[in-house]
């Protein structure tokens, strides 16, 4: 089936066939290693502040680390969430209801809990170096804190479910566009997302758009499956790319250039992550696929716990040096990911349900089927 095998304008219906298992596999490494470029770049964020970059070589490096690629995971797990969920989604009442019960579950509880935990935790202990303490949880107010509102939540990187809530809460409005006007819908939240915030990269509209891709793909059951063709085009585009947003502190781009050059290499770099998950190193790595089951976990508690690793890092060695900088970029990020992840492991076996309540998810599949006895002769397939 190509690209393109129905109609622009035909109305886009659910879409009840399973997912390709190939197409499975590359979302599931793809969770883990988007999840593992957001907890690197929170993790090395210290190098240019804290520390000074030690050459214009350095600063160039993580620019383009933290500037490209681990941007580029945002819409992208936009677009993932909208391939998933929207692909079925039915126009009815009664559905989008069941939705918003399931996501306020799903991500509503996480958000709220990973938030309430750590501004209990300055309240009742004290600052959390390089993280946040009372007086910064009361300047905004303690309710704005814990729900994000008109604020970043206390817990920063959890902007991200909160803004992810509010689309699925638009969901409405794009199975309308489905039915009446796909390809123009599509169009419509791509301008508004250059439109709307033209001196910034991240915005609700370009959320939305990524969101509203993803189902589009899904809905017109898009041949994501055999993408070897675009690695021609799409990689060596998106590696040029890359390189020019390391040189963004050099380019001398006013905020409305820079936006809408970085609007472009996300849009890009979504293609150039999909094509790289084809590879069988990728795809096929039992690690990663690990990885991913914990991957949600590793996210809701990345922070505090890269500012903690990042005091004590402070503390014993400042990296000065060109050499010691791009070691130690990576150190913080590797180390919460390996210990967040042995926690997440241990915790989902020895407390499954307090487990199971925090991430916002019935156990896992996989750990349900190690606990189940197995089949009695004459029951079951």
């Amino acid at each position: 089936m190509s690209f393109f095998s129905t109609g622009s304008q035909a109305p886009l219906a659910p879409v009840r066939e399973p997912i390709d298992a190939d197409v499975s596999a590359r979302i599931d490494v793809l969770r883990a290693v988007l999840i593992g470029l957001i907890v690197l770049c929170h993790g090395g964020r210290y190098l240019g502040g804290t520390v000074p970059f030690a050459s214009p070589f350095v600063e160039w490096v993580l620019t383009m680390a933290n500037r490209g690629p681990t941007c580029v995971a945002v819409p992208l797990f936009f677009a993932i969430s909208g391939y998933l969920l929207l692909r079925k989604l039915e126009a009815t009442p009664a559905a989008y209801w069941r939705l918003l019960r399931t996501k306020a579950v799903a991500i509503g509880v996480p958000f709220v809990l990973f938030n309430a935990i750590w501004i209990a935790w300055v309240f009742l202990v004290g600052s959390i170096p390089l993280f946040g303490g009372r007086s910064f949880v009361l300047a905004a107010g303690i309710p704005q804190k814990l729900l994000g509102l008109g604020t970043s939540p206390f817990n920063y990187p959890l902007w991200f479910l909160r803004d992810l809530l509010v689309v699925f809460a638009l969901a409405p409005i794009f199975l309308v566009f489905y039915r009446r006007l796909p390809r123009g819908g599509l169009l419509l939240l791509a301008a508004l997302w250059f439109l709307e915030s033209p001196a910034s990269e991240y915005s609700l509209a370009g959320f939305a758009f990524a969101f509203y891709a993803g189902g589009y793909l899904a809905r017109r059951r898009a041949n994501l499956r055999d993408t070897a063709g675009w690695d021609l085009y799409v990689l060596p585009i998106f590696a040029l790319g890359t390189v020019l947003v390391g040189l963004q502190p050099w380019l001398g781009l006013d905020p409305y250039a820079l936006a809408a050059v970085k609007k472009v290499y996300q849009m890009v770099g979504v293609a150039a992550f999909w094509c790289l998950s084809r590879r069988q190193w990728l795809k096929g790595s039992a690690l990663l696929h690990r990885v991913a089951a914990m991957s949600f976990f590793v996210f809701l508690t990345h922070e505090p716990t890269v500012s903690l690793l990042q005091s004590r890092l402070l503390a014993v060695w400042t990296p000065a040096g060109t050499v010691g900088q791009l070691v130690a970029y990576p150190l913080v990020g590797l180390a919460a990911m390996a210990g967040l992840s042995l926690l997440g492991w241990g915790l989902s076996r020895a407390l499954p349900r307090v487990f199971a309540v925090a991430t916002g998810a019935p156990l896992r599949l996989r750990f349900a089927a190690e606990a189940a006895p197995a089949p009695k002769p004459g029951h079951g397939a």
